[in-house]
């Protein structure tokens, strides 16, 4: 639905008994604070595709028995949320540091899922010492666009994650980290916006696990892509941007 100049009703606070709600595609640009009331809620989805930064006041900390919280694409500069004591959320997306403290995800250690957009003053150091305790993460975005500089920033981070299966990159980065850096048993991973210039399938490919690659928005803007014999042993789905640059693509027998 379409909200009167964009605002969710004050009275939603009064549904206190309330277990899920979803503004998705609502297009609202303003919560209310009697959001805190919704304490018994475990699903919230706050991905209401608004053109305008939403305002979202600091009242998620109060709703400890989420299980699943989707944050605005885009929040007002100035908010500032407190997450830390979500210790029972199992899926968390669209995690910024520019609106909150990355140790907030210290004791979110229930987390099989989590997207992060990593901007501010956030380093990769401090990142990776709070991912390190997520040690039950099935799938992990990070999303490093807003940081004005390449890095290779899978290489500074410790995601040798037993469970992860699922793993997206979006930012700029001069090649795809060696084989070794990948977790041991991942199956599917989205490259977006990395501007590799270097071939990604020969370190891809020895990835024995994986199951379906995703390189858009520019992840690849070589000219030439080789898959060498015996490679991906298990991939069932690839999928190219058609927007890229390739020109040869060189698929050897058996790959």
């Amino acid at each position: 639905v379409r909200f009167e100049g964009g605002k969710l009703p004050s009275s939603i606070g009064g549904l206190i008994h309330l277990r899920f709600l979803s503004l998705y595609d609502a297009g609202v640009s303003h919560l209310p604070s009697s959001m805190r009331n919704l304490k018994f809620l475990l699903y919230l989805n706050l991905i209401v595709a608004a053109e305008e930064p939403v305002h979202v006041p600091n009242v998620l900390k109060e709703m400890l028995e989420l299980r699943y919280l989707f944050l605005p694409w885009f929040m007002h500069d100035k908010t500032k949320l407190e997450l830390g004591d979500l210790v029972n959320l199992e899926h968390l997306w669209s995690f910024s540091t520019q609106h909150s403290s990355v140790t907030d995800l210290l004791r979110m250690t229930k987390l099989r899922s989590l997207s992060v957009s990593l901007s501010g003053r956030c380093t990769f150091e401090t990142l990776s010492s709070s991912l390190r305790q997520l040690r039950n993460l099935e799938t992990l975005y990070l999303d490093f666009r807003y940081k004005t500089y390449t890095v290779d920033y899978v290489g500074e981070l410790d995601l040798d994650f037993i469970h992860l299966k699922e793993l997206g990159l979006t930012g700029r980065m001069s090649k795809i980290p060696d084989q070794h850096q990948f977790p041991p048993l991942l199956e599917h991973i989205s490259l977006f916006n990395c501007r590799m210039e270097e071939d990604p399938m020969p370190i891809l490919e020895r990835l024995l696990h994986l199951k379906s690659v995703k390189l858009t928005y520019d992840a690849f803007v070589g000219r030439r892509m080789l898959c060498s014999k015996g490679g991906f042993p298990q991939l069932s789905a690839l999928e190219i941007s058609k927007k890229s640059k390739l020109e040869e693509w060189i698929v050897e027998e058996g790959s």
